[in-house]
């Protein structure tokens, strides 16, 4: 008992985003194995993918890249009162649709609790960057520079089922 309230009392903050990566990649590798998906990590070797995913049965292999944050839901006056869950994105991201390809987001959360998984099509990921910033840009009172900075946003109440999904890498 006393472990688990020392674990909760660590400070997050002490990672870098390094070992954040890390961590949400590791968790999901686990999460896919505990469901009996065969994965292996890329270990950096792949770029724009950290895990393979095969389904044997289907013939069929899955790419996966993990988006990592510490930052809890929050409030952006952009689109209204609802609260988000968001990770930082890049321009690229807008023209990336490769239907093999699954963007696995994670939110850890404090040490001891199970972090949160969504599991997004690239193809969902591209519309939504692209409309995103789009909306970003039109709703600006004054001109604003250009950026390659975009923003991926999941409302907490997950109106999509991104939570969880994934039985994505059973069909």
């Amino acid at each position: 008992m006393r472990y688990t309230k020392d674990i909760r009392k660590m400070k997050m903050d002490k990672i870098d985003h390094t070992q954040i990566g890390l961590a949400g990649e590791y968790y999901v590798l686990a999460q896919l194995t505990q469901r009996g998906i065969i994965a292996t990590l890329t270990l950096s070797m792949t770029k724009g993918v950290d895990i393979l995913v095969t389904n044997q049965e289907l013939d069929r292999l899955y790419k996966v890249e993990v988006k990592t944050t510490r930052r809890p839901p929050k409030h952006e006056r952009l689109f209204g009162d609802e609260k988000f869950y968001s990770w930082p994105m890049g321009e690229k991201h807008e023209t990336i649709t490769d239907k093999n390809l699954f963007y696995c987001f994670v939110f850890l959360q404090d040490p001891g609790i199970l972090p949160k998984f969504f599991i997004v099509p690239a193809k969902d990921v591209a519309k939504y960057i692209k409309w995103q910033h789009q909306y970003w840009l039109k709703t600006r009172e004054r001109k604003v520079n250009e950026t390659a900075m975009r923003r991926f946003r999941i409302p907490i109440d997950d109106p999509d089922g991104y939570e969880n999904n994934w039985d994505v890498f059973k069909r």
